[in-house]
């Protein structure tokens, strides 16, 4: 089973995770193909907004914990998760089916547009487990919520559900999950009767006027450093054991 899957209909780009039996967790194989999804729906210049959403009941669980992470030197800082969607020039739609933690809910914040399915809900817990959100998490989610909210939900790594989600800002509808998949191709239809290159020149626009991004170079760099410690060590280990996590702040 292929872990991302994508293809054009009319003027709009899909692209599914696909990995349902890990809740669309992301693994190597993920983020190479949706490296790949994005470049390829880029070079198609009848594709003028992209949609991303996740296959099941999840849009995404966040990196797989499961998974062993690649070796790295302690300057190599890898590519964010949300990397993809950061550099394309298409409006980015995230359809958020299901809940979408840690970094899926990154990749669903580097969207330009966010809905969700009324079963879906939002997290970031990397902070409880030793680490930090390293794909623009601690960046966005203060440009997507009030600040207080967002500081509680990095602090705390509670949830908010999909009501809360619309009512603050985060996304801008919330559609029965009965009829997501059908409600979401009647809105980017909408969506892409707006001229291409007007909405590329929006998301243009719009990029340049968050400046060069050395916010989120600095998270990147944090995220690495943390991936060195202990505690981050314990934190994986206490997910993989399903247990509290003992920290001792080194």
């Amino acid at each position: 089973m292929e872990a991302v899957l994508w293809e054009r209909d009319g003027g709009v780009g899909w692209v599914r995770l696909n990995r349902p039996e890990r809740r669309n967790a992301i693994d190597q194989a993920t983020r190479r193909r949706l490296a790949e999804a994005f470049a390829e729906l880029e070079a198609d210049d009848d594709v003028g907004v992209i949609v991303l959403t996740g296959t099941g009941t999840a849009f995404c669980a966040g990196v797989d914990l499961l998974e062993e992470a690649p070796a790295r030197g302690l300057l190599d800082l890898g590519a964010p998760v949300s990397a993809p969607v950061d550099r394309c020039t298409r409006p980015v739609l995230a359809a958020v089916n299901g809940p979408a933690v840690g970094g899926g809910f990154e990749l669903a914040l580097a969207a330009d547009l966010r809905v969700a399915a009324g079963t879906a809900w939002f997290q970031l817990s990397e902070l409880r487990l030793g680490s930090l959100p390293g794909s623009g998490g601690t960046q966005r989610l203060f440009d997507a919520l009030p600040s207080a909210l967002a500081w509680r939900m990095l602090l705390t790594g509670s949830r908010m559900d999909a009501a809360d989600a619309a009512r603050f800002g985060l996304v801008s509808d919330v559609l029965p999950a009965e009829t997501f998949d059908a409600d979401v191709a009647a809105l980017v239809a909408t969506l892409a009767e707006a001229a291409p290159l007007s909405m590329r020149a929006a998301k243009l626009a719009r990029t340049a006027a968050r400046g060069a991004g050395s916010e989120l170079a600095m998270e990147r760099l944090l995220w690495r450093l943390l991936a060195t410690t202990e505690d981050r060590a314990e934190g994986r280990a206490a997910f993989r054991e399903k247990r509290r996590p003992r920290f001792l702040g080194r």
